[in-house]
């Protein structure tokens, strides 16, 4: 961490609260290492004194807590955390994210939560693109025909997708949907392999749709993913990787809601 402020320069002095918060920081970036109050006083450049007092502020309201001779973050934070993220409405932040990206805000993107074997839309979002075709929300659609299907499928654990699929019928919606069992789980190995999941015509002749699962911030969150659905002729492979991209920045930016909003992280 940069230092926050000098010492020896009165006019540089910040108000106590984002002393302490500066302190969290510093206490956060240590990964769990105990930091004694000459280390912090050290690292933000502030009188020894005036650090050792806001720590003791600190460890009273549980902020952070002794070790050692050190201090490390304190459980107060793991409760605001979980009161904050107990907040965080996903489909909202699902549209600001697929607003704020550069590609897939002209496209058309959807999420999709696994419901049986059938995907079940929550959200659609609607860019520039005259594209309509596209499920709206509420709707219902076989796993093993969509993007998001698939792209949850592979999520699970091989032997807990395939026990889920066995004797039971795959629907088809065009003539290039998988509706074979061994089939869809080559498609699911392929999906895991890759880190994406394909419609290709296979819910609409023309369309082609991309996938990636999300991975719920909260125990009880339901696994869920987020797709891109564009018109066939238009995607070579630069506009494949760009729109993956984005894909995986938004499903980041959903998956860890402390992210800033504005600036979701790619994952590779």
């Amino acid at each position: 961490m940069e230092l926050l402020v000098s010492a020896s320069d009165p006019g540089s002095l910040v108000p106590a609260v984002t002393r302490a918060v500066a302190i969290l920081d510093t206490l956060g970036e240590a990964e769990g290492r105990p930091l004694s109050v000459s280390e912090i006083a050290r690292a933000l450049g502030l009188p020894k004194s005036s650090t050792g007092n806001l720590c003791a502020s600190l460890e009273a309201a549980g902020m952070i807590t002794r070790s050692g001779t050190g201090f490390t973050l304190g459980r107060k934070l793991v409760e605001l955390g979980g009161r904050y993220l107990a907040t965080v409405d996903q489909l909202r932040d699902f549209y600001e994210l697929c607003r704020r990206s550069t590609h897939i805000s002209r496209e058309t993107a959807r999420v999709a939560v696994l419901d049986g074997l059938d995907v079940l839309y929550l959200g659609r979002y609607d860019g520039t693109q005259p594209l309509r075709l596209t499920a709206n929300i509420g709707d219902r659609f076989p796993a093993n025909c969509t993007a998001t299907g698939k792209a949850i499928l592979a999520a699970l654990d091989p032997a807990v997708a395939e026990d889920r699929l066995r004797g039971r019928p795959l629907p088809a919606l065009s003539e290039r949907s998988i509706t074979s069992v061994p089939a869809l789980m080559a498609d699911l190995e392929l999906t895991r392999e890759r880190g994406y999941a394909v419609d290709d015509e296979e819910t609409t002749a023309g369309i082609l749709c991309l996938a990636v699962p999300v991975t719920g911030f909260r125990t009880d969150s339901a696994p869920f993913a987020i797709s891109v659905t564009v018109l066939k002729a238009r995607l070579d492979d630069e506009f494949r990787e760009a729109l993956l991209k984005d894909l995986r920045s938004i499903a980041a930016g959903l998956e860890n809601p402390m992210l800033p909003k504005g600036a979701p992280q790619g994952r590779g």
